[in-house]
């Protein structure tokens, strides 16, 4: 958003980022039970070898859940045991439907058009082997925090004006997840498959996710950061 503001005419010196945060005490995979976790594949149809990737959020264009969908077209040909849940409200809903039903994806894609509690939110989090959030625009993307905190590798949208490309890590000793392309489906399915590919690679990617998380993203962190610009600003001007 630093970078969108200053092509239009705000002085980037001017511009201070503060991040936003999750709370690291609430969003942790230790706080769900395991029979909790193994219930929610089930409801899913996700088989003890299978995969369940997951999408919460507005069904709407800018979140590129509609080429999410279609992604799994080219996901399912390397991994048939993978299940995409998709769990939000939205305009999208009948195009969804009808992109299933386009791509013959009614056994790989599940459609949940409902909003749920934050606790059902976190259950699935911990459900779940991927998180994926293509969106066109994301000015910060928490959902991407919310995921990592609970140790799960992600896919992101990084194209444009993307928060995400600050807050996920797509390589390194400290990697969490994926950038891709969030225009195209086959781009999405590439840093889907690269996940699935490697089982014990995702727990690295979502151990640093959450490490990542507790190093720059708590609220402490984020409190701590915003009185030292109260103080910059309080500073008496030479």
């Amino acid at each position: 958003m630093k970078e969108e503001m200053s092509t239009i005419g705000f002085p980037s010196e001017k511009i201070k980022v503060i991040y936003n945060g999750v709370d690291e005490k609430k969003y942790n995979p230790a706080n769900v039970p395991t029979k909790t976790v193994r219930e929610i594949r089930e409801r899913y149809g996700v088989e003890e070898d299978g995969f369940m990737i997951l999408f919460i959020g507005r069904l709407v264009p800018v979140k590129g859940v509609d080429k999410l969908v279609q992604s799994m077209a080219y996901v399912k040909s390397k991994f048939p045991k993978a299940k995409l849940s998709v769990i939000g409200l939205g305009d999208l809903e009948e195009h969804l439907k009808n992109l299933v039903h386009q791509f013959s994806l009614e056994k790989e894609v599940d459609l949940r058009y409902e909003f749920i509690s934050e606790k059902e939110r976190l259950e699935h989090y911990a459900a779940c082997d991927v998180a994926v959030f293509p969106s066109l625009y994301e000015p910060f993307g928490i959902v991407a925090l919310e995921a990592m905190s609970m140790e799960k590798p992600v896919v992101v949208g990084a194209r444009g004006t993307s928060g995400f490309r600050e807050i996920v890590v797509p390589n390194g000793e400290n990697q969490c997840g994926y950038h891709v392309n969030p225009y195209d489906p086959a781009d999405i399915a590439w840093g889907i498959n690269s996940l699935l590919a490697d089982r014990d690679g995702m727990k690295r990617l979502g151990k640093n996710g959450r490490k990542r998380v507790l190093e720059n993203f708590t609220w402490n962190v984020i409190a701590t950061k915003t009185l030292q610009v109260y103080q910059e600003l309080l500073q008496p001007k030479r």
